[in-house]
C-alpha cells in the first residue's frame, strides 16, 4: 500500500461525475446506460428536498459532500436505480440545483407532502422515495428496496410506495395524520449504517468519513467513540467527534494531512500522541466542528483488547462505521470485560496521600525559590489530578453505585457539593501570594476528603498531618492568616 496516494481522491470509477445522466427539459431523468451492466428499473425515483434543515443551519440539499452536494449525490444514486427521477421540494426555498424541482403544493413541512407530490408527478406505478439527507445509501440498497417493494426496518424513508396509495394518504392527512409509518407494510431488513440520515454538520462529517473509509482499501475499520455515541450522556453542540481509524499504514496518514479535506474544509490540524502510543490527527473544520482521528495499525487491536481504559471507553458506547475485518464480536467481548470500579486498598490509599503531600511540599519549595510557573503547574495540574482521584473514592464511599467517569469528567455531577464549593477557591492565578493561598486551600480540601474517605472505607491514615503542615508552613506560611507572605 506504500505507493497509494493519500489525497483521499476517489478512483475514477467512483468519481462524482461517473454514471451521472444529463437532465433533459421537463425535469425528467431518463437514465443513460451506466458503466454497470445493471439496467435501471422501470420505476420513478423521487428525491425529497423539503426538510426544514433547522438543526443543520442551512439547506441540507446544498451541503457539500465529497465533491458534490447532497442533492446531486442523491439524484445521481437514484438515477442508477430508476429510469425516471423527479425532485420534489418547495419552490419558495429557491435552491440553486442543476435540475428542476417540483413544488409539493403545501405550506407545511412534512415528508408526506413530498411523497404525495412525487406520486402524482410520477410516470411509473412504483416509486422509490429518497430523502436528500441519506448520503451513505447505495444504489444496491435502493434497488433491493425497489425490487422488494418495501421500506427498511429503520423506518418509512427511504422506501417504495405506489401511486395506488394516494387516496389513502389524502384521507390520512385529512384526519391530521402526517406520519408515513405503516403505509407500506412490507419491511426489509437492511444495513442500518447505509440508511443513516444527517441532521447536523457533525453527522455530515461522520458520514463523509464512513463513505471515504468504505472506498479505501487501506482502511480496515472506522469506529466512532466518545460523546457522539455515549449511552449515558448525550452529545450537545459543544461535543467533538472521535473516530478511530484502523489503517494499514498510520504513518502515511500522519505525514500527510491532505486526506482530511475529504470531510470538509479544515481551519487547522495537528498531531497528538494517544494513550496507546500511536498518533491521532486533530482537526478543526471551518464550520466549527472539531474532529479527532486516532490512527491505529491493525496490530493495535490487540493493545486495545488488553487496555482497561479502552474497554471502559467502549463500554460507554461505540458505533462501527466501517468494519472490513470482523471487529464486531471482538469489540463486544472487550466491552464485556470493562472493569467495574472497586474501593481502594490500604496500599492504594497510602500511595495517593503520600504522593499528594510530597508534592505539596515540593510545590512550596518551588514557589519560595520564585519559580511561580513551575509551582502553579504542579499545584493546578499534578496535585489536582490526585485530588480528583480522592474525590472519586470519596464519592463512591458515600454511594458505591455513583458513576465517577474518569479523569474528572463531569465532576460537577458526581462530586460532593461541599468539595466543589471548596474547589472554587483552590485554583491560583499567576501571582506568588495567590499560588500560596491556593496551595493551602488545596491541602485543606485534600486533608478533609482524606480523613472522611478513610473513615467511611475503614482505612488507616498513617501520615502525621500536623507535621506535614508544619513542614509546608516553614517554607510558605499560610497567607490567609498573616499580612505578609515571607517571614
Amino acid at each position: 500500500m506504500a505507493d497509494r496516494q493519500l489525497t483521499g481522491a476517489r478512483p475514477e470509477s467512483a468519481s462524482a461525475d461517473s454514471g451521472r445522466a444529463k437532465i433533459p427539459e421537463g425535469g425528467r431523468f431518463a437514465a443513460a446506460a451506466l458503466a454497470s451492466d445493471i439496467k435501471p428499473l422501470a420505476a420513478t425515483g423521487i428525491l425529497l428536498l423539503g426538510g426544514a434543515s433547522e438543526r443543520f443551519g442551512s439547506p441540507k440539499a446544498l451541503a457539500p459532500f465529497r465533491g458534490e452536494t447532497l442533492a446531486e449525490r442523491a439524484w445521481r444514486v437514484l438515477g442508477e436505480v430508476c429510469d425516471e427521477v423527479i425532485a420534489v421540494g418547495k419552490n419558495a426555498d429557491e435552491l440553486a440545483l442543476p435540475f428542476p424541482v417540483t413544488d409539493d403544493d403545501s405550506n407545511e413541512r412534512a415528508p408526506v407532502f413530498g411523497v404525495m407530490a412525487g406520486l402524482r408527478a410520477a410516470s411509473h406505478e412504483l416509486c422509490l422515495m429518497l430523502p436528500v439527507d441519506c448520503p451513505l445509501v447505495t444504489a444496491d440498497a435502493l434497488r433491493a428496496l425497489a425490487e422488494a417493494q418495501a421500506v427498511p426496518h429503520t423506518g418509512p424513508l427511504p422506501g417504495t410506495y405506489s401511486k395506488a396509495i394516494l387516496p389513502d394518504l389524502e384521507s390520512r392527512i385529512a384526519t391530521g395524520e402526517l406520519s408515513l409509518r405503516g403505509v407500506n407494510a412490507a419491511v426489509l431488513d437492511v444495513d442500518e449504517r447505509l440508511f443513516a440520515n444527517v441532521n447536523t454538520r457533525m453527522d455530515l462529517i461522520e458520514a463523509a468519513v464512513a463513505d471515504w473509509a468504505r472506498e479505501r482499501d487501506d482502511v480496515c475499520a472506522a469506529i466512532v467513540v466518545g460523546s457522539q455515541v455515549r449511552t449515558d450522556s448525550t452529545a450537545d453542540r459543544w461535543s467533538d467527534l472521535d473516530i478511530i481509524l484502523i489503517v494499514d499504514d498510520p504513518e502515511s496518514y500522519a505525514e500527510s494531512a491532505a486526506w482530511i479535506s475529504e470531510f470538509g474544509t479544515p481551519a487547522l490540524t495537528f498531531l497528538e500522541e494517544t494513550p496507546l502510543g500511536q498518533r491521532e490527527r486533530r482537526v478543526l473544520y471551518e464550520t466549527g466542528e472539531d474532529v479527532d482521528l486516532p490512527l491505529l495499525p491493525l496490530s493495535a487491536i490487540e493493545l486495545l483488547e488488553q487496555s482497561a481504559n479502552a474497554a471502559a471507553l467502549l463500554a460507554r458506547g461505540y458505533r462501527l462505521l466501517v468494519d472490513k475485518i470482523g471487529l464486531e464480536e471482538r469489540l463486544r467481548t472487550l466491552v464485556e470485560s470493562a472493569p467495574v470500579p472497586t474501593r481502594p486498598s490500604q496500599a492504594d490509599f497510602d500511595q495517593l496521600v503520600a504522593d499528594f503531600w510530597y508534592h505539596a511540599l515540593w510545590t512550596a519549595k518551588k514557589l519560595r525559590r520564585g519559580e511561580v510557573f513551575t509551582a502553579i503547574d504542579c499545584l493546578d495540574g499534578y496535585m489536582k489530578a490526585r485530588l480528583v482521584t480522592l474525590l472519586e473514592w470519596h464519592a463512591r464511599a458515600i454511594d458505591p453505585s455513583v458513576d465517577t467517569w474518569h479523569a474528572g469528567r463531569f465532576l460537577e455531577r458526581w462530586a460532593d457539593p461541599g468539595a466543589l464549593a471548596a474547589l472554587e477557591r483552590a485554583y491560583a492565578y499567576y501571582a506568588v501570594r495567590d499560588v500560596a493561598r491556593a496551595l493551602w486551600e488545596t491541602t485543606d480540601l485534600f486533608q478533609g476528603l482524606e480523613e472522611e474517605t478513610a473513615r467511611r472505607l475503614e482505612l488507616t491514615i498513617e501520615l502525621d498531618h500536623a507535621d506535614l503542615r508544619r513542614r509546608v508552613a516553614e517554607v510558605v506560611p499560610d497567607p490567609r492568616h498573616t499580612s505578609t507572605l515571607w517571614p
